[in-house]
Parts: structure tokens; C-alpha cells; sequence
């Protein structure tokens, strides 16, 4: 089931990308037209600054939209508890070196032993697919 986890990672990246991109531009777009800043944010910015920061608070507060529709859990690589607050953080600092080349960095999921991401790899920290029955839970 180790590429089942991999290939489940695809559509919930796309779908928490989707919805933290959708938050941070609708926000600008907000600020924007309220007044409070006098245009939209430039991509650079959006691309290594905002998505990131919006993934760290996303992941932080433990929503993972994308990773609950297909079971999918985020865990200490060594432990299999919840990685702490220091590990998200460089979990979301490596993710957001690599934001704009994560295609390539999504590889290593597809073929190493471990299915991790870089992120994953540098932070410590893999993915799981629990599965249908809670006590059932099965590691990549």
C-alpha cells in the first residue's frame, strides 16, 4: 500500500494548494479593493512568502483538508505521533524552498523506499495512510 499513500498525496497537495491559494488571494483581492493596500501582491511574493506562511498556519491548526478526504495523516518519521510545532515549522521552511520546483521534489514520493517528499525527508516527519478502520493503520 506504500504507493497507494504516494499516489493519494497527489490530489490532497492539489486540493490544500487550491484552497490555501484561494484564501490568500481572495484576502489580497479584499485588501485591495478596501483600500488597505494599493495593489495586488506580485508572485514572487505570493510564491515565497505568502503560500508558504499560508501552508505553515494551515498545517499548524491541523486542517489538512486534503489529506483528510483520502486518509491521509502527517507524523513523526521515527515516533509515528504528531510531529511537533518545531518540525512543521521546518517542514513549511523546506516546503517553501522548494514551492515553485515541487513537481521535482514530489519524485522522491514516487520512487524512494520511504514514498517521503524532500520536506518530509529533511523534516523528519512522513506521511501515512490510516485507512478505512481507525485501528488499522498502515505506514509509507
Amino acid at each position: 500500500m506504500e504507493m497507494k499513500t504516494a499516489l493519494l498525496r497527489i490530489p490532497a497537495f492539489i486540493i490544500d494548494l487550491v484552497l490555501v491559494s484561494g484564501v490568500i488571494m481572495l484576502s489580497n483581492k479584499i485588501a485591495v479593493e478596501a483600500g488597505l493596500v494599493t495593489g495586488y501582491m506580485p508572485v514572487e511574493v505570493l510564491m515565497l512568502l505568502a503560500i508558504p506562511l499560508g501552508f505553515f498556519v494551515y498545517w499548524l491548526t491541523g486542517i489538512h483538508l486534503g489529506k483528510r478526504l483520502f486518509d491521509l495523516k502527517v507524523v513523526d518519521a521515527q515516533t509515528g505521533h504528531p510531529p511537533s510545532g518545531f518540525q512543521w515549522f521546518r517542514r513549511c521552511l523546506l516546503f517553501s524552498l522548494v514551492v515553485s520546483l515541487n513537481v521535482f521534489f514530489f519524485i522522491p514520493v514516487l520512487v524512494s523506499r520511504e514514498q517521503k517528499a524532500f520536506h518530509d525527508m529533511m523534516a523528519g516527519t512522513r506521511v501515512i495512510y490510516v485507512g478505512g478502520n481507525a485501528g488499522e493503520k498502515e505506514e509509507s
